[in-house]
């Protein structure tokens, strides 16, 4: 009971917050936005605030003072959280998975740049067969500023490795990283022992963790998460109300990251026009959506030849 009280009067103060900021949060003319949320279609899961709700997180290379819309994505994952039960699914995708696109086929980290949020969510679904509620994309300023609110992070890694930039130094098991650390950590590829963004994407997805582990550890600390609510809104672009950025972060506090399910979509290698691609695996792909898309588990693995 105190703990409902005090989750009770957490998000209260969030509600409050977030719609204070309806009235107040310049637009991104004023500010270049450096956090983007878009709903796609009906996203009735937002507003009914029950069953699955399906979030499409995008990090933009954009330069910085720049629309992070605008720019390529090296960051996609798609995270469906389970309003019910707490459990959730991350699928990561490959930057460079090369997909059907309305122009002819290019890699993916190109659709949100050449045919925006609504384009990126129709090649996720046309993929996977799961069209996204919200699409979320953070450029790197937004990033430092939330990661900065919700402070350090604890990342387990199964490989050691030093990061591109910040000469990071990557253990095996633990590790706790501030939020240069952590982005430092997310962009890092070359310097993988594979060397390959199936590795990567796998660290995105181990970063995600260890936010949500860190969101539900201070949880019921006071201002915590109007603090990092607050990050985000000097350059935050959104056609959400009040009330569905809030049931948006009330979800992702309720993510068990003990009952997570991860999974890379993989493929083979290729060049198309001197660039390096993958080649989709269609049927990983197909029956990894098939699987997540009515519970937000997969309850018949990875089916990656990973076991």
């Amino acid at each position: 009971m105190r703990r409902r009280t005090r989750w009770l009067r957490r998000v209260t103060a969030l509600a409050a917050v977030l719609a204070g900021a309806a009235l107040v949060v310049p637009s991104g003319s004023v500010h270049p936005t450096s956090i983007s949320l878009t709903t796609i279609g009906t996203a009735k899961a937002v507003d009914a605030g029950d069953g699955i709700l399906w979030v499409l997180a995008l990090g933009s290379e954009a330069a910085a003072g720049e629309d992070v819309t605008t720019g390529l994505t090296d960051a996609i994952q798609l995270i469906g959280v389970h309003l019910d039960t707490g459990r959730a699914v991350a699928i990561g995708l490959p930057r460079d998975l090369y997909v059907e696109m309305s122009d002819g086929r290019a890699r993916l980290n190109t659709a949100l740049r050449d045919e925006g949020t609504e384009g990126v969510a129709r090649e996720v679904d046309d993929l996977l067969g799961i069209e996204p509620d919200v699409v979320v994309v953070t450029g790197f300023e937004g990033f430092l500023s939330m990661m900065g609110a919700v402070g350090d992070v604890q990342v387990d890694s199964p490989l050691a490795f030093t990061t591109e930039e910040g000469d990071v130094q990557v253990r095996r098991g633990p590790n706790t990283f501030d939020a240069d650390e952590a982005l430092y950590y997310a962009r890092t590829r070359e310097t993988l022992p594979g060397g390959s963004d199936f590795e990567r994407a796998a660290n995105h997805q181990r970063l995600l963790l260890g936010v949500l582990e860190r969101l539900r550890d201070a949880e019921d600390d006071a201002g915590f998460m109007e603090a990092v609510t607050l990050s985000a809104l000097g350059g935050l672009q959104t056609d959400m109300s009040p009330a569905q950025v809030y049931r948006l972060v009330q979800a992702l506090t309720t993510v068990d990251p003990s009952r997570t399910d991860a999974c890379i979509i993989v493929g083979t290698f290729g060049v198309e026009n001197g660039a390096s691609v993958v080649y989709p695996d269609v049927e990983q792909a197909r029956a990894v959506g098939g699987d997540a898309q009515d519970d937000a588990r997969l309850q018949g693995g990875c089916r990656d030849g990973s076991g």
